[in-house]
């Protein structure tokens, strides 16, 4: 019994870690990313009500509201996770 839940423990801790790697990863590449030029980059992370935020600029006014994004042009292109997932059938 001892040896599952150590296993369990275990377990647990890497799947924090790797949460946390690549947590520290996109958080990098949004620096990255937003260092090209014409690029702004907003990002929020939450894990387990635990926030991350990254914003490439700091202006109080960035990022905009989902409602001035909506109506800006050209039209937002929005992606959910169904559009990155590989098709199962």
């Amino acid at each position: 019994m001892a040896t599952t839940k150590n296993h369990q423990v275990l377990k647990n801790k890497q799947k924090r870690e790797g949460v946390s790697r690549k947590t520290k990863t996109l958080l990098n590449k949004s620096y990255k990313l937003g260092k090209l030029p014409g690029i702004d980059i907003a990002l929020t992370i939450c894990n387990h009500g635990q926030y991350y935020v990254y914003k490439s600029i700091d202006r109080e006014s960035f990022p905009p509201t989902i409602a001035e994004i909506k109506m800006s042009y050209p039209l937002p292109k929005v992606f959910l996770p169904r559009d990155f997932e590989k098709d199962k059938n």
